[in-house]
């Protein structure tokens, strides 16, 4: 199969939705490419995937492929018809004209893929077929060793997110100024905000020595060396129609890890975490300092937590979802791509 993952951007969804599928179906066998451009051999391609194809011009190449025979899947990793009013921006990128484009791209797709059970039903609406491939990462970051004592450092605690998603830290920020001044041996606590400079992270009301703000960072091997390296990680987010089609992302890339995961108790993630086994789920803002408190003064619990997530990470490598990718860009046995 000869294929293209035709990305509408570099963002950190496209790692999960074309780069990293990409890659893991070339170890099928597979021929191919990605990237914001079509390749110049696009006439010899037999399948298109197209991440988030809504903009005017590559719409109307979108149908030309459609035209040409192509076999067209349709991938999205966010509910664009329901972007939150404090996103300002994304409102004014994804307009009437904007979605109005995106839905017609569905319904001349063979397939829309998308990453979630809760974003299909909301896709549903305007596409006939639609199917969830969850993301995931390659099994090699399992293999990352941790130290659950930090007996003779400082105790790491993170947050990463981006400027789009930055509207969700506040619901965390008095726990997190809370735990940077807590005593214990090794060295207090420390927190660490990546995806968001500290100018940035200031105005949020992010205080203190013990507070550092890392800003973008561009390579996805240098983010996760940078994730890596805390003990707990916390993963704010309001209850909104946008957080509830999204992936449970965080709790991939922590579990993945190793890592114990602090996250707040809505849609995807209370459909991830069983509360206090492989995670804690946050109903109420106090419980943010409650549960950064008990997994800082006890490692043994952020092992048992960290490791019984990791355990269950298994089935979120891509060695184990590729075959879901082949199976959706594949044309049905008897139908011509």
């Amino acid at each position: 199969m000869r294929a293209h993952f035709w990305s509408a951007d570099t963002a950190g969804s496209s790692l999960y939705r074309a780069i990293l599928p990409g890659m893991s179906l070339q170890w099928l066998g597979h021929n191919v490419s990605g990237g914001m451009r079509l390749p110049q051999d696009w006439p010899a391609l037999d399948t298109v995937v197209g991440c988030r194809v809504a903009k005017r011009e590559p719409s109307l190449m979108w149908h030309k492929l459609k035209e040409q025979g192509k076999r067209l899947v349709l991938d999205l990793d966010d509910d664009y018809f329901h972007i939150d009013r404090s996103n300002q921006e994304a409102r004014r990128v994804w307009d009437t004209d904007m979605l109005g484009r995106l839905v017609a791209n569905m319904q001349v797709a063979d397939l829309v893929t998308c990453c979630s059970e809760p974003l299909a039903a909301v896709l549903r609406d305007y596409a006939e077929d639609v199917r969830v491939v969850p993301n995931g990462l390659p099994a090699q970051y399992l293999g990352t060793p941790r130290d659950y004592e930090a007996a003779d450092r400082p105790l790491s605690v993170g947050w990463a997110g981006t400027s789009s998603t930055v509207a969700e830290l506040p619901e965390a920020v008095r726990a997190l100024n809370r735990i940077a001044q807590y005593s214990r041996a090794g060295g207090g606590v420390q927190v660490r905000i990546v995806g968001i400079g500290p100018e940035r992270a200031m105005s949020l009301g992010l205080r203190g020595r013990r507070v550092g703000a890392l800003g973008w960072v561009e390579r996805f091997e240098h983010y996760m060396q940078a994730v890596g390296e805390w003990d707990v990680w916390v993963a704010p987010y309001r209850d909104i129609p946008f957080n509830q089609a999204k992936f449970p992302t965080k709790f991939l890339e922590a579990s993945i890890l190793g890592i114990p995961l602090i996250a707040s108790d809505i849609e995807p993630y209370r459909r991830v975490i069983r509360h206090g086994e492989n995670g804690f789920l946050v109903r109420h803002e106090h419980e943010w300092g409650r549960y950064l408190k008990r997994l800082a003064d006890d490692p043994g619990l952020r092992q048992r937590v960290g490791m019984t997530a990791r355990g269950e990470a298994s089935g979120s490598i891509m060695q184990a979802l590729h075959v879901q990718w082949q199976d959706a860009l594949a044309a049905p046995v008897g139908v011509a791509a």
